[in-house]
C-alpha cells in the first residue's frame, strides 16, 4: 500500500511540476506565483506546500528526475570500464534532454541560468549528485576488486572535473556561440581535453605521502 502511495504522490508532483513548467514558459518564472500554480492544477495552496517546498523546488523536481537516470546508466556500465567514459556515458540523459526536440527543457534551463536563485538551487543539487556519483564509483571499483580500497579523494576530484565539462557545454550552447546541437559535441571536446593520464589508483597513505600500488 505505501508504495501505491508513493506513485501517486509522484504522479502528483509530476502533474504539479508540468503544468507550473507551462506557466513558467509563458509568464516567467517571478512572475508566476504558487497560487497560480495550485489553481492550473485545482488544488489549494496549502496542498501544493504538501507536495514542493517552494516554487524553485518544483523547477528543478525534472532535474532530480534525470539524476536518477543518470545513476541507473551509470548501473548499466560495464564494471571495467573507466571511470572517465562511465560518467561520459552518463551525461547522455542530460544531453538528451537539453537537445529534445520541443525545446522545452533548454528553455526551462535558460530560465535557470538566468535566475540566481534557481542557479543556487540546483547547483546544491548538482553538489549532491556529485557525492552519490562518487560512492558510486567507489563501490564499483569494489565490485571489480573486493580487496580494492577505492581513492575516494581522487574519485571526488574526478567526478567534479567531469561536471565542470558539461556545465561548461551547456552554457556554451546556451549562452555562448554555439547552439543546442553541439552541446555534444562541445561535452566531447571538453571531456577529452582533459582525460585521466593514468586510471584511478587506490587510496594515499597521506602520512607519507606514499600511494598504493595500482
Amino acid at each position: 500500500m505505501s508504495s501505491l502511495r508513493e506513485l501517486s504522490r509522484q504522479a502528483v508532483r509530476v502533474r504539479i511540476a508540468e503544468a507550473a513548467e507551462d506557466l513558467f514558459l509563458a509568464k516567467g518564472f517571478n512572475e508566476t506565483t504558487v497560487d497560480e500554480i495550485a489553481t492550473a492544477v485545482g488544488m489549494s495552496q496549502r496542498s501544493f506546500f504538501r507536495y514542493f517546498a517552494s516554487k524553485e523546488d518544483v523547477v528543478l523536481e525534472k532535474f532530480d528526475r534525470q539524476g536518477e537516470e543518470l545513476f541507473a546508466r551509470l548501473n548499466s556500465r560495464p564494471l571495467d570500464e573507466p571511470e572517465w567514459d562511465s560518467l561520459r556515458s552518463c551525461f547522455d540523459v542530460f544531453i538528451a534532454h537539453l537537445t529534445d526536440d520541443t525545446g522545452r527543457d533548454r528553455a526551462l534551463q535558460e530560465i535557470i541560468e538566468s535566475c540566481p536563485s534557481l542557479l543556487a538551487a540546483q547547483l546544491e543539487r548538482v553538489h549532491r549528485i556529485q557525492e552519490q556519483l562518487a560512492q558510486r564509483l567507489a563501490a564499483r571499483a569494489v565490485a571489480r576488486d573486493p580487496g580494492a580500497i577505492p581513492d575516494t579523494l581522487v574519485l571526488s576530484a574526478l567526478v567534479g572535473a567531469a561536471f565542470a565539462c558539461i556545465q561548461a557545454a551547456v552554457r556554451q550552447a546556451l549562452c555562448g556561440e554555439g547552439t543546442s546541437a553541439q552541446m555534444g559535441a562541445f561535452l566531447d571536446h571538453a571531456m577529452e581535453a582533459l582525460r585521466p593520464l593514468a586510471p584511478v589508483g587506490r587510496g594515499a597513505d597521506l602520512s607519507t605521502g606514499v600511494t598504493a600500488e595500482r
